[in-house]
């Protein structure tokens, strides 16, 4: 009797561990095998690509770091020329990554994009042996285009892995990985500019770009082992001929088209750029970003602006990067969850939200000063769209496997593009540290945000009604041909 009594508590806590598991994580009533399968996937492709993204933004932030801690002043640089350094690098990001995700359904990934990275570390590594600007600029005009290739192919790479119910939370992770790089940066900088200043006859803005190449490499060596490729080009020595079947009938199950189905000819371009997620989905991906007022330190510039201690400017704005990755993964694994079933809008919708009470605060700007702090942090929620965002797109264009690739590509480069001028004109460093056009803008963006993701799930369920009346219409013909065959004989 007293066994039973014991058993039936922890049958509870079992049940209750279960349930939260299917919030956070995936349904834990799958089959055993597709749970091993998914767990060898996440070792391999979630966490080599999770390395490689904070690789690269590590390598896309040094140089403002950089830049602050003596590159400045050892190659004569100018005081606009941080700024053309950015053009630059944008120049490279945007040119290459059409064509990289056009070159990646030829090419297998386990070998295009590790060595995109290599090329990348090793011309990190050089950045550091310039003399003069002329070479920096050509140095990051490569890093640019070799770093062009590994969103929008990763991106692409796990929406063609993982199910609807599956991929939120494995975007927004790799997503999340931005913010990490961006607080690492700076700490690297500061041990390097502290500890490693004047080591070999180099200086610590010097020992940065070293210190990165270093940690790139192993990165893209750790690619070409676990980069597993399209589930129908797979060779990775980590899954099974029963795994590799597996992955497809789960796809298939999704209804997403396999690779090749529509393959890339001379008229590709054209039969893309007649459906709308061509042109919809990139403007979307624009008012993400210009929905998220991260622009200027805005935090940083007030806690100055107020006499805030050099230490309290540097550690207070980092809380903001803590909220933006717990935002991330919260709202990639809820979107994934029972409470929204792999459905997107509502889940950016709850997340811009947050930034909109944010910028509200900030914007009313007389409000007590923990409402301000609270202003500043909550406006990092808007980190929690983009990785959900993305992770929509294959559900959005289930039929065709290579236009998903490239309407991933249009949207971060449109979005690059569009940002250049979007900061210049709305969030000019003369308005710090209110910032007014620039909240003012994001507010307006965050309501056509919510506005536009809401026609993009109605432009869906019409796309899917479509779908189901065009089965439907051919049964009923496959019946009507079966039935004529049927009289045909009687007779």
């Amino acid at each position: 009797m007293a066994l039973i009594h014991e058993i039936k508590p922890r049958s509870g806590y079992i049940r209750a561990l279960r349930s939260i598991q299917r919030y956070v994580w995936d349904d834990p009533d799958k089959p055993s095998e597709e749970k091993h399968f998914l767990f060898k996937l996440d070792c391999y492709l979630l966490s080599y690509t999770c390395l490689g993204y904070f690789c690269k933004n590590l390598a896309q932030a040094n140089i403002d770091n950089a830049y602050v801690s003596g590159m400045k002043e050892a190659i004569d640089m100018g005081g606009s020329e941080l700024t053309y350094m950015s053009n630059v690098f944008t120049a490279g990001y945007v040119i290459g990554q059409i064509p990289a995700v056009i070159l990646v359904t030829r090419v297998r990934p386990s070998i295009l994009i590790p060595s995109c990275e290599l090329l990348w570390s090793i011309c990190t590594f050089c950045c550091a042996t310039v003399s003069t600007v002329q070479q920096l600029y050509a140095l990051r005009f490569l890093v640019g285009l070799f770093e062009s290739a590994y969103f929008p192919c990763i991106v692409y790479l796990i929406g063609s892995w993982y199910t609807a119910n599956e991929r939120a939370k494995r975007v927004t992770i790799f997503y999340s990985t931005t913010s990490l790089a961006t607080m690492f940066s700076g700490y690297l900088q500061a041990g390097a500019y502290d500890g490693l200043n004047g080591r070999l006859g180099h200086a610590g803005w010097q020992w940065l770009f070293i210190i990165c190449g270093i940690i790139g490499l192993p990165c893209a060596l750790m690619g070409f082992v676990c980069n597993p490729d399209f589930p129908e080009t797979t060779r990775a020595f980590y899954l099974t001929a029963d795994e590799v079947q597996l992955a497809r009938r789960r796809l298939a199950r999704d209804g997403l088209a396999e690779l090749g189905t529509s393959s890339w000819d001379r008229w590709k371009i054209l039969r893309i750029a007649r459906h709308w997620q061509t042109w919809v989905l990139p403007i979307g991906y624009f008012l993400v970003q210009a929905a998220c007022p991260n622009q200027q330190p805005a935090f940083a510039l007030w806690l100055k602006a107020e006499g805030y201690s050099v230490s309290q400017i540097n550690v207070l704005p980092t809380g903001q990067s803590a909220v933006a990755v717990v935002a991330q993964i919260a709202a990639g694994m809820l979107s994934d969850s029972p409470l929204f079933r792999g459905r997107r809008w509502q889940m950016i919708t709850v997340m811009q939200a947050g930034t909109f009470i944010g910028i509200v605060i900030l914007l009313v700007w007389n409000v007590p000063l923990g409402a301000r702090y609270f202003g500043y942090y909550i406006l990092w929620f808007a980190y929690g769209v983009p990785g959900v965002y993305f992770s929509w797109f294959p559900d959005l264009m289930k039929g065709d496997h290579e236009m998903r690739g490239f309407v991933i590509a249009v949207s971060n480069m449109f979005c690059y593009i569009m940002m250049i001028w979007y900061d210049d004109a709305v969030w000019r460093t003369a308005e710090s540290p209110r910032f007014r056009p620039g909240f003012t803008s994001a507010l307006i963006c965050s309501v056509v945000l919510v506005l536009w993701v809401v026609g993009i799930h109605l432009l869906q369920r019409r796309e899917e009604a479509r779908s189901v009346s065009s089965s439907s219409d051919e049964e009923d013909v496959t019946q009507l041909d079966l039935q004529v065959k049927e009289v045909s004989v009687d007779l």
